[in-house]
């Protein structure tokens, strides 16, 4: 290792050399809060030493190894850690050059820090003085060479970047154009580097895939997608880290762009066949622990050409790119719209399980079809808890579900047998939430109408963007108004009831401005005007609009969506869709009950908390659930003989007894 005090001009201006950013480097992540940072550092800088201050500005650490050289041309210096200054530094120059009128410091900035004269073959790799990662690489070349910017490529970062020091320069230079040519000078010239020069060859221990990962970019921690792609490539040699990186990697990218930690988490979750931490700044080293111990051993080019497949099953699931079959792609848009991530390991396997022929297009269909069922019903009952943890689990059932004659039966016989928190509501819990909830209100109320919606007319009006919940009781009365008279002598009560009711609420256009529209003028409009079926069934067939009329028609969206839109097997309709035969030996965190509340059997009044794996909190004291068993019924004058108890065989959780589920 060689360190060297330097100036960051001095090396950018080296026409001898080439600086790569190699492929396992993140892209450019810069934004304007650290542009403007090193914007003022120059001008600071710069305004000093105009005054006649001597002052230089401290720009961090720059270290790199020299790869392989090519005759001919500048040798190849491979960036370890300082990518995204020298890049904003560039991007810097640029603007400077495209702003400043005086044409022979443009030609200056040009050739001393942008372009290399020293490469004799007209190799753009060679030629730019920085060679980015594949996929900033196009626009950087743009912006360097003058050429035009794609749309698309306007909303990179390097662009943006861009245009933000040529607007700043602009300004600057509306103030003096003689401010600008001081900047080099005065400002950039004065901006001092450590550079750190790793010799691999020479030191077996200068690892630049070790010393990569000890390092962290301004404090901000690298992805778990950085980590497991620095993790792939940096062992391997320059050539081999491009070719795999191209190959496989790029592909990744390109696919999934900045969901490529949680295609990873949800990946490992699939050949894992269990639960890990969702992926965030807070999971990221904890789940690259995870991934190197769960693929350790494993071929490096096997694992990435598995990862690039799976990431183009990953992209129909969260980017709703086709899959070729626009049934399939419209139950993956209705899963998105659920929002149920924690299924995305399960889907993918499914999605993998169907493009190699192991389920038909009608067998994944309606396999999808039932996990929607099953997702929303829980989303209307409130439940959601556990979800994170067993949803996984399903991977474990992809050889029985491929290999039974009824894909469909089998699954929602699987989801049936699931514990009491992962339960397939039935249809009488669905009855009695519907019947009184707040549906205005429920997160997924139009996506339920739009689905009701399709079943009635076989059409899909999901992209109509002008759709929304309308109030047929509008949601305030006037003080004598024709509603008061519509609704009778009780019309506060009743509005106040069945205001957000679901048979109060229709899919209208949201050019309709009804409001507080008589019931009359409102029938008319739904018939005429609305375009959609919701609005007409059991709504224009009424002369009011009351309790009553509300009441039959909350009946009939009920039992249509239980019957028609979400239906489960008759069997299932009416039973308790959970198995309470759990392994024994669960601790209370294995059941994810910490934080509830569980009930003493024999006193549904006694209650306990759950606090921890092995207890609880009664009366402001933490106690196992036997001693407690005991104490409380030596208050009740019941103790045994013994005094010893079984505490699981007196308390119950959600009315199931703990006995029979730990």
């Amino acid at each position: 290792m060689k360190a060297s005090e330097n100036y960051l001009l001095s090396i950018l201006s080296n026409n001898d050399v080439t600086f790569f950013i190699p492929p396992y480097q993140r892209n450019y992540e810069w934004g304007r809060d650290q542009c403007e940072v090193f914007l003022q550092d120059i001008l600071k800088t710069m305004y000093a030493n105009l005054k006649g201050n001597s002052s230089e500005h401290f720009f961090g650490t720059v270290t790199y190894f020299q790869s392989e050289t090519v005759f001919g041309q500048p040798n190849k210096l491979v960036l370890i850690d300082g990518q995204q200054r020298i890049t904003t530094t560039m991007l810097f120059l640029v603007a400077l050059r495209d702003v400043i009128d005086n044409e022979s410091i443009q030609a200056f900035i040009d050739s001393k820090y942008l372009k290399n004269c020293n490469a004799t073959e007209d190799v753009l790799e060679y030629k730019i003085k920085l060679k980015q990662v594949e996929t900033d690489w196009s626009v950087y070349c743009a912006i360097i060479l003058q050429k035009e910017i794609l749309i698309h490529e306007k909303n990179s970062a390097l662009y943006q970047n861009y245009m933000f020091f040529v607007n700043a320069l602009n300004n600057l230079r509306a103030e003096n154009q003689c401010l600008l040519e001081e900047i080099i000078k005065n400002g950039l010239n004065k901006f001092s580097i450590v550079t750190v020069e790793l010799q691999p060859e020479k030191n077996g221990w200068e690892n630049p895939q070790e010393i990569f990962e000890s390092m962290n970019s301004l404090g901000k921690p690298l992805s778990l997608a950085d980590l497991v792609r620095n993790y792939l490539l940096l062992g391997k040699n320059p050539n081999e880290q491009n070719l795999l990186y191209k190959k496989y990697w790029l592909h990744l990218e390109q696919q999934l762009q900045n969901q490529i930690s949680n295609f990873i988490r949800d990946f490992m979750q699939l050949r894992a066949k269990s639960f890990y931490k969702q992926a965030t700044d807070k999971n990221y080293k904890e789940l690259y622990a995870n991934f190197k111990s769960l693929f350790k051993g494993h071929d490096t080019e096997i694992l990435l050409s598995a990862l690039s497949k799976y990431a183009t099953i990953y992209s129909y699931i969260v980017n709703g790119k086709t899959t070729g079959n626009i049934l399939i792609d419209q139950k993956l848009a209705d899963i998105r719209t659920i929002g149920v991530s924690t299924a995305y390991s399960f889907i993918m396997g499914l999605l993998y399980s169907w493009k190699n022929g192991k389920l038909t297009d009608k067998e994944l269909f309606e396999i999808f079809g039932v996990l929607i069922i099953y997702f929303v019903r829980r989303r209307i009952i409130g439940l959601a808890a556990g979800e994170n943890k067993n949803i996984p689990q399903l991977v474990c059932e992809l050889p029985n579900i491929e290999k039974n004659q009824d894909k469909k039966d089998m699954l929602f016989n699987i989801l049936a047998h699931q514990e009491n928190s992962m339960r397939l509501p039935n249809d009488f819990e669905m009855e009695q939430e519907l019947s009184v909830m707040n549906f205005y209100n429920f997160r997924l109320a139009q996506f339920v109408f739009l689905l009701l919606e399709e079943s009635i007319t076989k059409a899909r009006p999901f992209n109509n963007k002008e759709l929304q919940i309308e109030h047929i009781m509008p949601q305030t009365l006037d003080k004598n108004g024709k509603w008061r008279e519509e609704l009778g002598e009780d019309a506060d009560r009743i509005h106040q009831e069945y205001i957000n009711n679901i048979g109060n609420l229709t899919l209208i256009r949201q050019n309709q401005e009804l409001h507080n529209h008589s019931f009359a003028e409102k029938k008319k409009i739904y018939e005429e005007k609305a375009g959609m079926q919701i609005a007409k069934t059991e709504i224009i067939n009424r002369t009011r609009w009351n309790k009553n009329s509300i009441q039959n028609r909350e009946k009939w969206i009920i039992e249509y969506l239980l019957k028609e839109v979400f239906p489960i097997p008759e069997s299932m309709r009416r039973s308790n869709n959970f198995s309470t035969k759990i392994k024994k030996g669960l601790s209370f965190e294995a059941l994810q009950i910490v934080g509830q509340n569980i009930n003493y059997i024999s006193d549904k009044s006694i209650e306990a908390e759950v606090v921890g794996d092995r207890d609880v909190m009664f009366e402001g004291k933490k106690w196992k659930l036997s001693p407690l068993t005991r104490e409380i019924e030596t208050r009740k004058g019941t103790v045994n003989a013994s005094g010893a108890y079984q505490g699981a065989q007196y308390w119950e959780y959600d009315g199931l007894k703990l006995a029979d589920i730990m």
